[in-house]
């Protein structure tokens, strides 16, 4: 190969390389504006259509728990990190389908699964033992994940007041939020 060829060819690579890094800012203003796009749509109450079918599916698993509430559950950001369908003894908790929330992830088992909630169960169960509830009005949880640990649902029955209710809310969303900056 000659000099003038072996020129050619080291040009040719320079303008190659740096088509790639413009394409790639290119590609990163895009994923950018595609952000700020997704954030305007959730808190204008767009779902996408994925969500639409997770909710459909979550509807179709509980049944038996007719939603009287839809809430979006915010993080202070504004955006959409979970949709909470709320009925008078139960709610259910759905993460929102642009998150991918694993059980394993901190906080989750540690303080909302392992503390927060079982703290409130065992009010509950003093509650029973004083005569002051019934053993079926005490607080159960469960969480569906699916074979990755990806969390689908939180079912919690017999919240039974509107400002536990809020608190659980209020822990939930603080979780999700702790989870995401560590994910």
């Amino acid at each position: 190969m000659s000099e003038d060829e072996i020129k050619k060819v080291a040009e040719t690579k320079l303008w190659i390389e740096e088509r790639i890094k413009s394409l790639e800012r290119e590609i990163e203003a895009l994923r950018e504006t595609l952000a700020v796009i997704d954030s305007f749509l959730l808190q204008k109450g767009f779902r996408p259509a994925e969500e639409i079918k997770q909710v459909a599916e979550v509807k179709e698993e509980a049944k038996e728990v007719v939603a009287e509430e839809v809430t979006p559950l915010k993080a202070k950001d504004g955006r959409i990190i979970a949709t909470a369908y709320i009925s008078s003894k139960n709610v259910i908790v759905v993460p929102a389908s642009s998150i991918k929330l694993k059980s394993s992830t901190p906080p989750f088992t540690s303080y909302l699964m392992g503390k927060k909630l079982p703290q409130m169960v065992e009010v509950d169960r003093a509650q029973v033992k004083s005569g002051m509830l019934k053993d079926d009005e005490v607080l159960k949880f469960s969480v569906e994940e699916d074979s990755e640990g990806v969390i689908k649902k939180i079912s919690i029955e017999n919240y039974r007041t509107k400002s536990r209710l809020k608190e659980i809310l209020n822990l939930i969303t603080w979780t999700f939020e702790k989870m995401l900056e560590k994910s």
